[in-house]
């Protein structure tokens, strides 16, 4: 009989754990649908009802099941965050106030990609005008805000529509291994001096967005962990040190440029196509 008592304590208590498992902390779950509700705020009317559907107003539903979010399966916090592809209204900008309760978010995707739901990607209608994030703003903490999300490790900015004003938020984001920011079509000089302080980043990703002027050789070399660099689409090259892999597809380069890769001595992967490589190969 005494045996029958323990066994059914245990199974209560392996219950317990099961169900603390498959639950999501009340307050992230909380901040998930004010962050929605926040989305909702900034779409097109007609394309709301597309806006993070899985994520809903029912307080048996696991937010760690919910489509764009993972959960740390011992602590159950939100550790990723991603939107999927918004029908933002017209100069529609992200309230980072919104992400402070996710204190263990470690990877941030706001890119405007769709991810899979049950198994097919989910798509948005391709009618109607069609716009995406083109600003941060967060009127608690100002441009500080990034750096409140101490564990974030993974930013995505790309396919949206952010000018240059995004980065004073970025210098703060010092716990970022990996940035990527392609496809946004700054059209400016890239102003590498407020990317000086990410000194842990691994992986940057400026591809596709259209920076004028010279590499600012000066300012990336203080990224001394930094392995891999994307620049498709830059239209001038300088020294580089401490790098693994480096893109440079997608310019107007020709043969003139091997000179100075020659010091690149730690490239391990080097990719220089759909250039104008005419003349001598070395």
């Amino acid at each position: 009989m005494e045996g029958k008592f323990f066994l059914l304590i245990w199974v209560i208590l392996l219950l317990g754990q099961l169900h603390g498992y498959k639950s999501c902390i009340d307050k992230e779950r909380k901040a998930l649908l004010e962050l929605k509700k926040y989305i909702i705020s900034i779409t097109e009317e007609e394309y709301s009802d597309y806006v993070l559907p899985t994520w809903i107003y029912d307080t048996e539903s696991d937010c760690c099941c919910w489509e764009g979010v993972k959960c740390n399966r011992t602590s159950k916090r939100v550790t990723e965050i991603a939107f999927g592809a918004l029908y933002l209204r017209e100069s529609s900008r992200l309230n980072l106030s919104l992400l402070h309760p996710f204190e263990d978010v470690r990877n941030l995707n706001l890119s405007n990609y769709p991810w899979p739901i049950s198994g097919t990607y989910y798509q948005l209608p391709i009618s109607g005008t069609y716009y995406q994030f083109n600003g941060l703003f967060d009127d608690v903490e100002g441009f500080k805000s990034l750096g409140t999300l101490r564990n974030l490790e993974i930013l995505d900015l790309s396919c949206n529509s952010f000018n240059n004003s995004i980065f004073p938020f970025l210098k703060f984001a010092t716990s970022l291994r990996t940035l990527f920011m392609r496809d946004n079509n700054f059209n400016v000089p890239l102003p590498a001096e407020e990317l000086r302080d990410l000194t842990n980043l691994e992986i940057l990703v400026l591809s596709g967005n259209g920076f004028t002027g010279s590499i600012p050789v000066q300012e990336l070399s203080v990224l001394r962990m930094l392995k891999s660099l994307y620049l498709g689409g830059y239209k001038s090259l300088g020294r580089l040190r401490n790098l693994e892999i480096l893109d440079l597809s997608y310019n107007e380069f020709n043969s003139s440029i091997f000179p100075f890769l020659s010091a690149a001595t730690s490239l391990k992967t080097l990719f220089l196509g759909f250039n104008r490589m005419d003349g001598p190969f070395l």
